[in-house]
């Protein structure tokens, strides 16, 4: 595409170009916005739904072996570390804290180890499983348990 240099007669005619050229990029035509129809609303058409269930239409309390059997359902290795915990005597809370006395602590390293074995977690499964700790920490108890286990 070739481009021909414009030339201009007088200084007045490049300043009337040049506001030209301005107002055609920076002033854009104000356009004129529709008037708009008034928006009619159908009336709404029932639809025929099959009938839910009472418990689950409504707020329904269940007994608690209901509840205890769903969460044991959920995630069975959280219920066997709680049931664990309760055996110990220690809170569920408390052990997935950040308490790090040596009661909380070895005991928390021995139930790391016994899930491991039991259920095969990963690692990473196992830190976030005991309060969203990294799963090298994960990786030491193990070893370490199995260490003790072996010296004795």
């Amino acid at each position: 595409m070739n481009f021909v240099a414009r030339e201009f007669t007088s200084a007045a005619e490049m300043r009337a170009h040049a506001a030209a050229v301005h107002a055609r990029c920076f002033n854009p035509p104000v356009r004129l916005i529709p008037k708009l129809e008034p928006i009619v609303v159908e009336p709404e058409i029932p639809v025929l739904a099959r009938q839910l269930p009472t418990w689950e239409a409504i707020a329904t309390s269940f007994d608690a072996h209901v509840v205890e059997w769903r969460n044991r359902m959920a995630n069975p290795p959280k219920a066997y570390l709680k049931d664990r915990c309760r055996e110990l005597g220690i809170p569920y809370a408390v052990m997935i804290g950040k308490d790090r006395r040596r009661k909380v602590s070895d005991h928390r390293q021995i139930l790391i180890w016994e899930i491991h074995n039991k259920f095969g977690m990963s690692f990473p499964a196992l830190g976030r499983l005991f309060g969203g700790r990294d799963h090298t920490t994960a990786l030491y108890s193990v070893r370490k348990v199995e260490a003790m286990r072996g010296a004795a």
